[in-house]
């Protein structure tokens, strides 16, 4: 469960129920966890994908959640035979919006209405603000993404 904020830097705790960029120094904050117990027996009980995990991610209560599927791992044969040593590939496109940005997205979003946010402003290039646009349409909460006009076509369309 997430215990408190603090800085990478200096080391200056923040509280985890406010709203924080970064520091007062400008170093990053780092979530830190209090552990808590969860057994290997408990974790292969629940349902496979993101929220089985729910112990090690930022949210106390319900996520926004578009029913994400745990993805497959799968084995690349004729390039572990190539070059001799075992290669898999990681499939996220079951992931809503066909990118690995959804698991962020999903989480990011829930922590922010959490924390009161009742709008949203981000900053993307493609995939972050089409899998941030899909969460907050599912959330109610309105999002306005920037994007370079030089962005690819197919991403701004996305968003």
């Amino acid at each position: 469960m997430l215990a408190r904020l603090e800085c990478a830097r200096c080391a200056r705790t923040y509280d985890e129920n406010e709203l924080h960029n970064r520091c007062a120094c400008g170093g990053t904050l780092a979530a830190i966890y209090e552990p808590r117990a969860v057994s290997l027996a408990g974790l292969r009980s629940r349902p496979p994908g993101m929220w089985r995990y729910r112990e090690l991610l930022p949210l106390k209560g319900d996520p926004i959640s578009l029913g994400e599927p745990q993805t497959p791992l799968l084995r690349l044969e004729r390039l572990s035979t190539r070059w001799g040593v075992e290669t898999w590939l990681k499939d996220e496109s079951p992931l809503p919006g066909t990118t690995f940005k959804a698991r962020g997205a999903a989480v990011g979003l829930s922590r922010a209405i959490e924390l009161g946010a009742e709008r949203l402003v981000m900053p993307s290039a493609g995939n972050a603000g089409g899998a941030w646009a899909l969460y907050a349409a599912r959330a109610g909460i309105p999002l306005t993404v920037t994007m370079s006009r030089h962005a690819p076509e197919s991403n701004q369309r996305e968003v």
